[in-house]
């Protein structure tokens, strides 16, 4: 009878099954997010949500939407009808050629000249207003922030960060349950080998078995016979 296996080693196992399959889903959400990064219009997104590492403290302040240098944003997506919804207050990331990079800032004016809008946007920490832009190049709009999981989001994308806290965990328990797999199928031969074993046992006391009983008959039936031979004579 196979002997059950304690609920510690049980409770183990799910318990790396879920953390494999959780590394497994964030390795494949986290690669389609940068899959479209490599150009200057793009923002890491999944579904239309993005997500950016703050670089300055230009947005420090008191409003309630204020992020600083290190935290993590959150924006969405912008089409067109959303871009017509646009308001002053509202934080908006655009690429700025100035700096070669995306800019998240609040917008302070917006601005309709021969039909066309502009907006003109200012960080909630800078005395300077930004250059205008026009309202197609609005990307997306502020959603939310997180402290400090930028300066993380930054070492992730780095090739030693991504290999580190991805790929190597990834691998890791690649490694494990490969370990589990070959252990439960070699249990399962010794399962399967015992069993063979077993019924060949049987097999053969049941052959030994048969065996005994024609001997001891025919042992019986000479035994017989000379008691046969010696009451005739």
């Amino acid at each position: 009878m196979e002997k059950k296996k304690p609920a510690g080693i049980k409770v183990l196992r799910v318990s790396m099954n879920v953390l494999f399959y959780t590394l497994i889903l964030f390795l494949m959400v986290f690669s389609i997010a940068n899959i479209k990064i490599k150009t200057e219009n793009d923002i890491a997104n999944v579904f239309g949500m993005g997500f950016l590492s703050v670089q300055s403290d230009s947005m420090a302040g008191n409003e309630k939407d204020s992020f600083s240098q290190g935290d993590m944003v959150f924006v969405k997506l912008l089409n067109d009808s959303h871009r017509q919804n646009l308001q002053v207050g509202d934080v908006i990331t655009y690429y700025d050629i100035s700096i070669k990079a995306f800019n998240t800032h609040r917008i302070v004016e917006v601005l309709e000249l021969d039909g066309e809008k502009f907006l003109y946007t200012k960080g909630d920490n800078t005395s300077g207003i930004d250059k205008p832009i026009h309202i197609s190049e609005a990307i997306a709009v502020h959603q939310s922030s997180v402290s400090s999981l930028g300066t993380t989001l930054d070492y992730l994308q780095s090739p030693g960060g991504f290999a580190l806290f991805v790929i190597l965990p990834v691998a890791v328990l690649l490694i494990v349950e490969g370990i589990f797999l070959a252990r439960n199928l070699l249990n399962m031969n010794r399962v399967k080998l015992e069993e063979k074993f077993k019924k060949e046992v049987k097999q053969t006391q049941e052959s030994l078995e048969t065996e005994y009983e024609k001997i001891r008959k025919q042992v019986l039936a000479e035994i017989e016979m000379n008691k046969n031979l010696k009451t005739s004579r």
